[in-house]
């Protein structure tokens, strides 16, 4: 079973017991929001057109801050076990294959929505308040929405295809405001 251990700048899993600042970041306010950088944004959008009749899913990479804010440099794609249009599952050997490849970088978790759904599932939120609240892993949950059916000339996704969130000790599960990180000719919040 993973366990999470958090420090005041970034997040990781370890297995084995978890340290005493690992609720830290669990129990501050849901004033905090998610960055993605531009290979990020890109990333995501080759993964859902690539898989655009499944959900596509995996792994954020990246740090957190003082503040709690999930800072994505990466987003590294994990294969869906199930192949499904309504549901993802990653293989335990894959998530532990990236863990291994980047220690104390995986902050967050992403998938698609292909049928253009715009808020998380009851899985989802089942699954969502199980990593962030009953095994402490301060995890941020990406949803890109579909269709996807339109490319983009930018190849990358519009913001209001993308919402995120984190189950929080005190307030329970909370949309996180997205940010992307910008071009000279982008805006840089939602």
């Amino acid at each position: 079973m993973y366990k999470a251990e958090t420090s005041l700048v970034t997040t990781s899993l370890h297995f084995g017991d978890m340290g005493k600042t690992s609720t830290i970041f669990m129990k501050q306010s849901s004033k905090v929001y998610i960055s993605l950088s531009i290979e990020a944004q890109k990333a995501l959008f080759v993964d859902v057109y690539h898989r655009s009749t499944i959900e596509a899913c995996g792994v954020l990479l990246g740090t957190m801050d003082e503040q709690g804010n999930w800072h994505v440099e990466q987003a590294h794609p994990l294969r869906n076990i199930f192949a499904s249009p309504v549901y993802f599952e990653f293989a335990p050997e894959d998530l532990l294959m990236v863990e291994m490849e980047h220690p104390d970088g995986i902050i967050g978790v992403y998938h698609s929505h292909p049928t253009g759904f715009a808020n998380a599932s009851s899985t989802d939120r089942e699954n969502m308040k199980r990593v962030n609240k009953e095994q402490c892993i301060p995890w941020v949950w990406c949803i890109i929405r579909g269709p996807f059916t339109d490319a983009s000339a930018e190849g990358r996704i519009a913001l209001s295809s993308i919402v995120a969130y984190h189950h929080f000790e005190k307030e329970g599960l909370q949309r996180v405001p997205v940010v992307l990180e910008a071009t000279s000719s982008d805006k840089t919040i939602s």
